[in-house]
């Protein structure tokens, strides 16, 4: 005679019962499904491209004494707006500023005016370029009009390339990715376990032929089951949206997936494994989500923290997830290349796994 399903299969049963509530009430299905999709939509929009340059202001003076050639590529321009006025003291004024830095500038009628009216703007006389402000966008309008005399005297191409694989939407996108596996992983996890313990459902599991193992198996594979639709709808929807197309074989970047969402979901388990209240849950989930998110180069590059931090932060295993994942989805790297990567989430993976064995209340000692 055939045994009994739920003494073959326990970990399935359990698997189910996890995923069921998921697609009894539309409201869970939205906030696990379509409000994540909805933020990293938004999140891709406001870190996913620089703001265009804006119109560069020329101011030029004595323009008959100008290079002909240069003056003709900027007045060609379209991103270029010509302003021309007649101040040879100006010039004198400027070129004594240079003789003597200490000295300010006085800019006279003209220039005062031209300022009013354009805020910033750069000044071109027969001595050179001139900046009237040491910021980020006046040096991006300085290098645009230089390169405008380069390309005067040995016309050129001059532009952005969309390298595939190399984009910052190629880059972030992963990040948003785990961002959301993050928040699945340890938040749901956690507040599901404690609402388990609140009804009793440990008590209870003593009396069924469900093993403790199947129980914490079962609840993290749930959590990787529903997983799977949202990273579905995910990638289509950065594919149709953005362009967005992983370059890597699909058995490196699911196996790196499936990898990264095991020991996140394992660190929710962690986190709810003694947790007797929702509150104190959410509280320790925030605690570790938030450095999670902003340690492991998911906005940011980690190159860019300092040292001490990248030393810190390169052991996380949200870090090694994510490495791990740009460069098997956007640089075609195989398993072997990430196999640092890899070991680091399966050493977490054995590490978690016994920390929650000794540390899971499961209402023995009540």
């Amino acid at each position: 005679m055939p045994s009994n399903i739920l003494t073959r299969k326990p970990f399935w049963q359990l698997m189910l019962l996890n995923i069921r509530p998921f697609f009894r009430e539309p409201a869970t299905l939205f906030w696990t499904f379509g409000f994540p999709i909805f933020m990293a939509l938004l999140l891709v929009q406001a870190f996913s491209g620089e703001k265009p340059m804006a119109e560069v202001n020329v101011v030029v003076i004595e323009q008959e004494k100008i290079d002909a050639d240069w003056y003709q590529a900027i007045e060609k321009d379209k991103k270029v707006s010509i302003l021309t006025i007649e101040d040879a003291a100006l010039i004198a004024r400027i070129n004594a500023h240079f003789a003597e830095p200490t000295s300010e500038v006085s800019p006279g009628e003209g220039l005062s005016s031209i300022l009013s009216s354009h805020g910033d703007v750069l000044i071109l006389t027969p001595s050179g370029l001139f900046s009237t402000r040491n910021s980020h966008e006046q040096a991006i309008a300085f290098s645009h009009v230089m390169a405008l005399q380069d390309q005067a005297r040995k016309p050129y191409l001059d532009g952005v390339i969309d390298l595939q694989g190399f984009r910052y939407i190629d880059w972030l996108i992963p990040g948003i990715i785990v961002l959301q596996i993050i928040g699945i992983g340890i938040t749901s996890i956690s507040n599901g376990l404690v609402s388990d313990r609140q009804q009793g459902f440990f008590k209870r599991l003593k009396l069924s032929p469900f093993s403790r193992l199947d129980y914490v198996i079962g609840i993290v594979f749930a959590r990787v089951f529903l997983l799977i639709f949202q990273l579905v709808a995910l990638f289509a929807t950065f594919y149709f949206l953005f362009g967005y197309q992983p370059l890597g074989d699909w058995l490196s970047i699911l196996t790196v997936l499936l990898l990264g969402s095991i020991v996140l979901c394992l660190i929710g388990v962690l986190v709810g494994a003694r947790s007797q209240k929702v509150e104190v849950a959410t509280g320790i989930s925030n605690l570790l989500y938030f450095p999670l998110m902003f340690l492991s180069g998911i906005y940011f590059d980690t190159s860019n923290f300092p040292q001490t931090i990248q030393n810190i932060v390169q052991w996380l295993p949200s870090t090694a997830f994510l490495d791990a994942f740009r460069l098997t989805a956007n640089q075609g790297a195989s398993l072997a290349e990430v196999s640092v990567q890899v070991q680091t989430l399966a050493g977490f993976t054995v590490v978690l796994l016994v920390m929650i064995y000794f540390l899971f209340d499961w209402g023995d000692e009540k």
